[in-house]
Parts: C-alpha cells; sequence; structure tokens
C-alpha cells in the first residue's frame, strides 16, 4: 500500500464531512479514527457536479476493505502517528491507537467499523459490545434531611474565616452601613429572577437512563447511551455520581450534568451557557451551581474567562456570610 500521508487524512475527511465541521475543530481523536478510515473506507457513492466526479466514502470499513495483512496496517500506524504528531504538537501520544487484532474484534462485533467505534476506542480504549443492554445505574433513594452534622458545620465556619473572611467583612459592614441609615444593602431582585429559571432546570431535572454499555475507567465507572455519549459516571474520587444530558444526539460534549451525593440528595448542578468574557465577546461555558442542604442555589461559579458580574460576587458573598452566621447559631444552641 501506498506510503499514509497527511493530505490522505485532510481529502478523506472533505469527501466526507458533511455536518460543515471545520478541520481546525478536530480532535487528536477525531484525527486518528478518520486516518484509519482514510486507509480502508474507499468506496460509497458516486458524486457528480458539472465538472467533476469523485467516490464518496460511506463512512464504514466492511469486512472486504478490511483487506490488508496485518504486518502493512502497523507500517501505517508508524507513519500516521508520525504525522499526527506534527499535526498535534505531539499530543497524539495520549491517544489510544487500535491494534490489528482490535479491528479484528470491532469487525467480528458487528460486521462493520465506523467512525464512533473508533473513537470510542481513541478516547478510552474499549471495543463497543453487541450484547444484552447494562442495566442503569440509579440515583440512590433520599435518606436522612441532608443535614450537616456538627462537625460539618464547624469546619464550614473554620474555612469561610480562613479563606473568605475579607468577603464576610465586606458584607457585614455593607449591612451594618445600610442598617444605619434605613436602606437596604443589595438589591438581589434581578439576580433572584434568572437563579428562578435555573432553579425550576435543578428541581425539574430526571437522569437519562438510556443505557448502551459500560466503561470502567480506572476507579470510575462510566455509562454511555447508543450515540457514544457519557451519560452516567460514578466519580468515585470526588464521592458523587454524575448524570448527563445532551442537547443533540451528535454533540461531544454534555450540555447539563447533575451531581448527587451517595445519600440521594443534588449536589452540584453544571448547565452550558452563552456568557461574556471581559472584552464583551460571547462564548460557551460551563456554569456550576452548588446547592445547600435543601438543594437550593447558594452559589454560582463562573468560567475563569468569563466577565465578573458585581451582582454575583455580592450575591455569593451575602450566601456565605449568612450561611456563616447561620451554622454559628445552630453551633451555639447545641451547646446550651
Amino acid at each position: 500500500m501506498d506510503k499514509f500521508k497527511i493530505s490522505q487524512l485532510r481529502d478523506y475527511f472533505l469527501k466526507t464531512n458533511d455536518k460543515g465541521v471545520s478541520y481546525m475543530d478536530l480532535s487528536k481523536e477525531d484525527l486518528l479514527s478518520l486516518a484509519i478510515l482514510s486507509i480502508f473506507d474507499k468506496k460509497g457513492k458516486t458524486v457528480e457536479g458539472k465538472n467533476y466526479s469523485y467516490e464518496r466514502p460511506d463512512g464504514i470499513v466492511n469486512e472486504n476493505e478490511l483487506n490488508i495483512t496485518q504486518k502493512e496496517y502497523e507500517k501505517a500506524i508508524k507513519q500516521i502517528y508520525k504525522q499526527l504528531k506534527k499535526e498535534t504538537d505531539n499530543e497524539i501520544s495520549m491517544v489510544n491507537i487500535p491494534s490489528y487484532s482490535d479491528l479484528q474484534a470491532m469487525m467480528a462485533n458487528d460486521k462493520k467499523i465506523d467512525f464512533n467505534e473508533l473513537k470510542l476506542y481513541a478516547t478510552n480504549g474499549v471495543i463497543r459490545k453487541q450484547g444484552a443492554t447494562p442495566k442503569p445505574v440509579e440515583i440512590p433513594a433520599k435518606t436522612g434531611n441532608n443535614e450537616l452534622s456538627e462537625d460539618e458545620k464547624m469546619d464550614f465556619v473554620n474555612n469561610a474565616i480562613i479563606n473568605h473572611e475579607s468577603e464576610i467583612y465586606r458584607i457585614e459592614n455593607a449591612i451594618t452601613e445600610a442598617e444605619k441609615n434605613g436602606t437596604t444593602a443589595f438589591d438581589f431582585t434581578q439576580i433572584s429572577k434568572e437563579l428562578e429559571v435555573k432553579q425550576k432546570l435543578i428541581d425539574d431535572f430526571t437522569p437519562d437512563n438510556n443505557v448502551s454499555y459500560n466503561v470502567q475507567d480506572g476507579f470510575d465507572g462510566k455509562q454511555f447511551n447508543e450515540h457514544d455519549q457519557m451519560v452516567t459516571r460514578i466519580n468515585n474520587q470526588a464521592g458523587f455520581y454524575e448524570k448527563y444530558k445532551y442537547d443533540s444526539t451528535e454533540d461531544e460534549q454534555y450540555s447539563e450534568m447533575m451531581r448527587y451525593k451517595p445519600n440521594g440528595y443534588k449536589a452540584e448542578y453544571w448547565k452550558v451557557e452563552t456568557l461574556k468574557d471581559a472584552n464583551g465577546a460571547e462564548f460557551k461555558g460551563k456554569v456550576q451551581y452548588i446547592l445547600d442542604e435543601g438543594e437550593k442555589i447558594y452559589k454560582v461559579v463562573l468560567p475563569p474567562n468569563a466577565a465578573v458580574d458585581q451582582n454575583l460576587v455580592d450575591f455569593n458573598s451575602y450566601m456565605l456570610y449568612s450561611k456563616v452566621l447561620k451554622y454559628e447559631q445552630e453551633l451555639e444552641e447545641s451547646r446550651e
């Protein structure tokens, strides 16, 4: 077979790209998957224009197309690796590259190899299996009242005083000054309206249990749907169950994610939103909403590159100040 060149990958991408995706936006996993497809996937349908015609590959490798030897494949993979090393600034070294026997296993699985299967392997190093659908991981039923223990309240107060002392004093002084003048220190009317919308999304969030296969990733257990999107993660390191949702079946990045404690209560909500940076330019970013014992929003964390909203800063600081007062009072009452 001919020596693999990066032009072969680009030509394959141009012939098969029907989603308006830019070549520059392809991930390293995308590039590897397309490079492997470009070796085997030659047949499809003829596309004819006024002054041209070409064979458009169908995006699938069938049994007849898997027609090179293991030695030829290994030689091609070395060439692909060398080319993509330059293309990805060496990031290709972090990608899982399927062996010839891995390709045989993919083919035996459902008599074909496609982009999604190759990308799944490149990302997670696993082969999608045909067979019985695994049982979805269910979020545990809520147990207890989700109240913090006295030790947890004490830790919260101590950490707040150590790490956010200036914020607490700023809010305390603003409230004291407002009381002297007979005014209100903060007006959270607008931000409260905005958070009501997010709170409803949180209250109505229903986990997606459309599961096709499982993946064990170190200490974490993950479940994916038929579109190779992760819908569940048991995050053992952080001690949370995580459920993910997507705006469309083609999205790689989630639009919503809910974190649940082992006692079944919601602890954090993440949502991709349209934000503005310091220059006023819009971008898509993940906003984190931290929930209290009653599953209500008490802190909002924007991505680092988002413009600072003073109303949001005041809201976060005020809620922190209120919690410190609440826990201090409850700890005092428990000692009486």
